[in-house]
């Protein structure tokens, strides 16, 4: 796929993502939901962009992807615009659609390093780095923050300088640090810092559907779902969701193959583990089934857990 600097301008709108959580959005993930909608835009896990420039083969590994994931963007995390530079060379190799800065984890581990959300304390090396990376890929280059530490005064100035800088989209977290993933969101900065820009916007935080999404969406170009994808990859689908767990059997069988073809047999059945987890939430007798899911080890097994619970 060839891309360049318009990329985000050209998209359709809205723009529909899956939003980059580390420890899910894996490649066999990724592409459970593009089976449900190939319409949306996806994004890897957080990544060390240290790591790549040094070219390492488990970091290459971790963001791998099928190419029925494209448009896929890579998200990258790090404080060094010159490891930014050279890891933009590996993920361009490797055909990504795009580059993603993260500018909004609030954990303490990558805090305590200066990277993720230290950023939006440190506005001139965000903006470096956002310039070094410009300057040195064809890709279009983008960022995830959120609104701020303790306040959003400073959403929209922060905001133009990464514009300024070469920014192609931003992304917000519509939450302060401390309110980490399960605080109230605020989308109301957001939809004021957008009147300031002339680059996209995509609003994130809470949405548990497309037609909330829809609804929060005001002057932004689009929104990303993420917690709610968690065994409900259908929270993607412009037509109706399955009406029964049988019907979801199928694309949840599709996720163990693909985990196990991405990781192979035994990394694959203890990560689907959780996953499994997820996708019977809310089924008939789930509870029941519970326990047998989470010492699932081998694909057979699990696929015959998922028909006992579909027959109920």
């Amino acid at each position: 796929m060839v891309m360049d600097k318009t990329f985000w301008q050209k998209i359709k709108k809205p723009i529909i993502a899956l939003a980059p959580m580390d420890g899910y959005t894996d490649t066999a993930f990724r592409r459970v939901c593009k089976q449900v909608n190939p319409a949306i835009v996806v994004f890897t896990e957080f990544t060390s962009a240290d790591g790549l420039s040094y070219g390492a083969k488990r970091l290459k590994e971790k963001i791998a992807f099928d190419p029925s994931e494209q448009p896929i963007i890579v998200q990258l995390f790090g404080k060094k615009p010159e490891k930014f530079v050279e890891a933009a060379k590996v993920c361009e190799a490797m055909g990504f659609s795009g580059i993603d800065i993260n500018m909004g984890c609030p954990a303490r581990k990558v805090l305590s390093s200066e990277h993720g959300l230290a950023l939006r304390k440190d506005p001139d090396m965000a903006c470096r780095i956002v310039e070094a990376l410009a300057n040195a890929t064809k890709l279009p280059v983008s960022v995830k923050t959120r609104l701020g530490w303790n306040g959003s005064e400073d959403l929209s100035e922060f905001a133009q300088q990464l514009e300024n800088a070469g920014a192609n989209l931003i992304t917000i977290h519509a939450r302060f640090f401390k309110e980490v993933r399960y605080g109230p969101v605020d989308y109301e900065p957001v939809y004021e810092m957008k009147k300031k820009l002339t680059i996209p916007v995509i609003g994130n935080g809470s949405i548990v559907s497309l037609a909330d999404g829809r609804a929060k969406l005001g002057n932004l170009d689009g929104f990303m779902i993420g917690r709610a994808s968690f065994g409900n990859p259908w929270v993607f689908s412009e037509q109706d969701s399955p009406k029964t767990f049988a019907e979801k059997v199928p694309l949840i069988k599709k996720h163990i193959d693909y985990l196990i073809e991405y990781k192979g047999m035994r990394s694959a059945m203890f990560e689907i583990r959780k996953h499994l987890l997820a996708y019977v939430h809310g089924a008939a007798n789930a509870t029941h089934y519970r326990a047998k899911l989470a010492r699932v080890e081998s694909p057979e097994q699990a696929m015959a857990i998922l028909d006992q619970i579909a027959t109920e």
